[in-house]
């Protein structure tokens, strides 16, 4: 069984140098395999082989844990009887005007916005 799992291992080996090679040689793999004399049976057989080895080896991807920033009052300014709070954001100045923009901001609101500084 040992002698069997090395063939394997050579031969898949073996392959992985002419997968890499047909992928510099910048021929289509019907090209490739007439030209190396390579049965295109064999090689959709092995390409299946390497590619589901590939994916056995890799390893699984590693998930981390994204907090959003902490929102954090920036400036309060009057505004008759109410209060106007901008959290942490954007500022974007355009032609002078400068815009503030966070989370909440309507990507059609910012859009008009956007477009009547830039042509004013």
């Amino acid at each position: 069984m040992a002698t069997r799992t090395e063939t394997r291992r050579i031969r898949l080996a073996q392959w992985r140098k002419i997968f890499q090679q047909k992928a510099e040689s910048g021929l289509t793999a019907k090209e490739f395999c007439a030209v190396n004399n390579i049965s295109k049976d064999a090689y959709y057989y092995w390409q299946n082989l390497v590619r589901q080895e590939a994916l056995a080896t890799a390893q699984q991807p590693v998930l981390v844990e994204l907090k959003p920033p902490a929102l954090r009052n920036v400036s309060m300014q009057p505004l008759g009887n109410e209060q106007l709070y901008i959290s942490s954001g954007l500022s974007i100045t355009v032609n002078g005007a400068t815009i503030n923009v966070n989370s909440d901001t309507p990507k059609e609101l910012l859009s008009m916005v956007l477009e009547v500084v830039s042509n004013a």
